[in-house]
């Protein structure tokens, strides 16, 4: 086999890969609505919340309709409310995830959109704001996804990127890589109280598939022109933001 044959069937193997991860994510998911606030609070040691309120303090002031990618049960859609002035959009491939938000934001009166990152329903420059938390590193195309999330947003649209972060010093990335792999599913397992097949045994999938810290900051560079990187728990955590100008 040719060397570009090998690297074509590489680039097979790690989509067919990516879209079996993104599958079992989405059951995942769909299988630990109870319990996703509380073990997540757990995993990242109580600091998930912390980061996505300095993400949102770092992206303000916040103006126009916003978007949230990957809203989930709704518990950050709350908090992007009290940031924002007008309408917020959440818009997640689950349905059962949409239910949840419903009945817990009910009083906010939050539009609910099922869709996929890659392809956003939405017309060109129609947003103020887009924001995703723990939910972009498990698209089946981050740089699409990116260029979508730039594509809807105003001239003067902010972008804010919350995740889970893959440090760039190998010794930190090797901690961070075992404690996914070893100590998330054991929390998971403990706190949700031996849920069969452990849903957070997946994190670890997500997380090899994550690019570097500094590559996902160029990435994102390379959409918007810029992107400011802070880490939070020895790269553990990332907070990314950008502006559409």
């Amino acid at each position: 086999m040719r060397p570009l044959d090998n690297h074509i069937s590489f680039i097979g193997v790690l989509k067919v890969r990516t879209i079996m991860v993104w599958k079992e994510v989405i059951e995942a998911l769909d299988s630990i609505i109870d319990d996703y606030e509380r073990v997540n609070h757990l995993i990242s040691f109580f600091q998930d919340d912390k980061a996505r309120l300095k993400g949102l303090e770092k992206a303000s002031p916040i103006h126009g309709v916003s978007l949230e990618l990957g809203s989930g049960p709704g518990n950050y859609s709350a908090m992007i409310q009290e940031h924002i002035e007008s309408e917020l959009v959440c818009l997640d491939f689950s349905g059962k995830m949409h239910a949840a938000a419903k009945e817990r934001n009910a009083e906010l009166n939050h539009h609910y959109i099922r869709g996929v990152f890659e392809v956003l329903p939405f017309r060109t420059e129609a947003m103020g704001f887009v924001a995703a938390a723990y939910a972009l590193r498990d698209s089946l195309d981050k740089e699409a996804s990116f260029k979508e999330a730039h594509r809807v947003l105003g001239e003067g649209g902010k972008f804010l990127l919350v995740d889970i972060g893959k440090p760039d010093n190998f010794i930190l990335r090797s901690g961070m890589s075992t404690y996914m792999h070893l100590m998330v599913p054991f929390i998971g397992a403990i706190a949700s109280r031996g849920r069969p097949n452990n849903p957070w045994r997946i994190l670890f999938d997500t997380f090899k598939l994550l690019p570097l810290n500094g590559s996902l900051q160029r990435m994102i560079t390379s959409v918007f022109g810029y992107a400011e990187m802070t880490e939070l728990s020895l790269g553990g955590l990332v907070i990314l933001t950008s502006e559409k100008n």
